[in-house]
This record gives structure tokens, C-alpha cells and sequence, in this order.
């Protein structure tokens, strides 16, 4: 599967991209098992052609993007992260999965409009409609992931997991989660771009089947020098 960026990371100024990737397909039995369908190859023929149905539906109207930004760390003590534009973020597992970073590169993806439409439109079909657009960020996330990491690799740089506002991490046997609320702190880092995911209030995202997050970029651990994703020593 080959992906397709509108912008190379690298050459970008102020790290700024799209990816888009050029196939995403929806697996219906996926969608089934996540539903409590564990055996489906003893599935009746009906249910089988209506999941069937419904994710080629869902890969009809997704239009997966991720929107992108490189931006140097400045500083990283006691949880608090702080961004060289100035944006600052707080969680205390930032200390153990992004301590060595150098760089993060922030994330925003979204399936697009179509797919919630669809959702609130036909209820009898949501549950399955709804997994099929979760299965397709969880698709989009990864690829993007694996992108970032042949990329950094070529840069002396190695990629840390994916942490987002939302999300629980463990750190010396506790669960540390990360603040929803830091939401705002993820969309002032892309002021100034229009982006087609919105923030709300309550610091949930429209379209609905969005996800946001950040990955660290730190040296890799062999002899070899890092180079800057920015092109410069």
C-alpha cells in the first residue's frame, strides 16, 4: 500500500503536512467481532452480507487525513512540556515516553464529515457504521505511524507511541491520564490553519470520528548523529 502526502515533512517550513493515505479498507468482520460476533465463519449469510454492506458503505465515505505540525521541544521537566512556539502541554508520563525528544510532531486525523452524516441519519445501521469509521482512524493512525517512523529512521531519530488528551498511560504501577481539556493546547499548535476538524466546549472534536495526539522524536540510541527533521545539522 503506497500513501500519498500533499507536503514532505522535511521540506515544509514550520513542519506542516497533510497525509492522506491512497486505500483504506474496511474489514466487516472486524466490525463484527467488535460487536460479539467472535465465530464468523459460522455466521448467517444475512448478517455476513450486512456487515459486508454497511463497510463498503463506511470506505465510500470516509475521507481520511491526517493535518500535521514538527515542532521543537524546549523544555521537558517535572510533566511539563514546552514547545518552542510556545505551546505547553502537562501530564506526568511525558517523562518516561518522551524524556529523550528533541522534536514532537503533532497530530490531527479525521474521517471527515460524510461518515457522521450517514451515522445520525440512519440509526437502524449506527452501531456498525459507527465501528466501521473507528476501525478506519485506528488504520489511518497506524500508517501515519509507520510513515513518521521510516522517516525519522532516515534521520537518526526513532518515533515514541502516540499519547493523546483522553488517554491513560502508566507510570510506576499508577494510571497518569492526560487532561481532555489540553484538546485546546493540540489546536494552538495549528493557529492559523484551517483545519476540517473543529474544537468543541466540551473539548470533543466534529467530525466525531476524529483523533488528535502526539508523537516524540528523539536520537536514536546507535553512534550515529540525529539530524534535524528540518534538514539542518
Amino acid at each position: 500500500m503506497q500513501n500519498v502526502l500533499t507536503e514532505d515533512l522535511i521540506a515544509l517550513p514550520g513542519g506542516y503536512g497533510i497525509f492522506r493515505p491512497s486505500l483504506l479498507a474496511i474489514n466487516p468482520e472486524r466490525m463484527l467481532r467488535v460487536h460479539g460476533y467472535r465465530n464468523t465463519a459460522n455466521l448467517r449469510p444475512v448478517i455476513r452480507k450486512a456487515a459486508e454492506t454497511i463497510a463498503n458503505l463506511a470506505e465510500r465515505l470516509i475521507a481520511p487525513q491526517v493535518h500535521y505540525r514538527r515542532v521543537g521541544v524546549r523544555s521537558l521537566t517535572g510533566g511539563e512540556l514546552v514547545l518552542d512556539d510556545g505551546v505547553t502541554f502537562h501530564n506526568e508520563a511525558f517523562s518516561r515516553h518522551l524524556g529523550e525528544a528533541r522534536e514532537v510532531v503533532i497530530a490531527i486525523a479525521t474521517m471527515g464529515p460524510a461518515l457522521d452524516q450517514e451515522v445520525i441519519a440512519h440509526m437502524d445501521r449506527f452501531e456498525l457504521l459507527e465501528t466501521g469509521g473507528w476501525l478506519g482512524i485506528e488504520t489511518v493512525s497506524k500508517q501515519f505511524g509507520d510513515y513518521l517512523r521510516a522517516l525519522a529512521r532516515g534521520h537518526g531519530y526513532r518515533v515514541s507511541c502516540r499519547m493523546g488528551p483522553g488517554y491513560a498511560y502508566k507510570v510506576d504501577n499508577r494510571e497518569i491520564r492526560w487532561d481532555l481539556e489540553e484538546q485546546r493546547q493540540v489546536f494552538q499548535a495549528f493557529e492559523g490553519i484551517d483545519l476540517p476538524v473543529r474544537l468543541l466546549e466540551s473539548c470533543a472534536m466534529l467530525p466525531k470520528m476524529s483523533r488528535s495526539g502526539l508523537y516524540g522524536l528523539a536520537p536514536r540510541a546507535s553512534g550515529r548523529g540525529a539530524r534535524s527533521l528540518s534538514g539542518s545539522e
